[in-house]
């Protein structure tokens, strides 16, 4: 398998009646060419989201370097972003041996903030997905 179909099977943009949820690849001049994406949320990256970035910059590597001081961060928290991502955990398998296997989980923006780049890299987090809640994003004042 190449390095571009994996990062394809991060890269989507879909929804659901209550959320809208976007892979970790994509990148935000993909989100904003899409046909998909709720014209709010494009409004959101135009004017907060890619102010301080590129539009070549993935959501993964906008996320991962984020800080809780940057302005990125505050309109993240405000949308109620949420972030699905991959954790190594160390399992017992057969005849006691130790195996390294990744445990899918789902933080709230905050907490992704409390950890620095160098700490996320440390543990070894792989950002795989952004959800933002759709009530959230209609009661984000532009």
């Amino acid at each position: 398998m190449t390095d571009r179909e994996f990062t394809n099977d991060f890269k989507y943009i879909m929804q659901d009646l209550y959320k809208l949820y976007f892979g970790a690849k994509c990148t935000y001049k993909e989100i904003l060419e899409s046909e998909e994406t709720y014209a709010r949320f494009k409004a959101v990256c135009r004017q907060c989201l890619i102010t301080e970035v590129d539009q070549d910059t993935t959501i993964e590597s906008h996320l991962y370097y984020l800080t809780a001081e940057d302005k990125a961060a505050e309109v993240y928290r405000l949308l109620g972003a949420r972030v699905k991502l991959s954790v190594p955990a160390v399992k017992k398998g057969l005849l006691g041996r130790e195996q390294r296997v990744f445990r899918e989980e789902i933080w709230k923006i905050e907490d992704l903030l409390m950890l620095s780049a160098r700490q996320k890299q440390f543990r070894g987090i792989i950002l795989s997905e952004v959800q933002i809640p759709k009530l959230k994003l209609r009661e984000f004042a532009i």
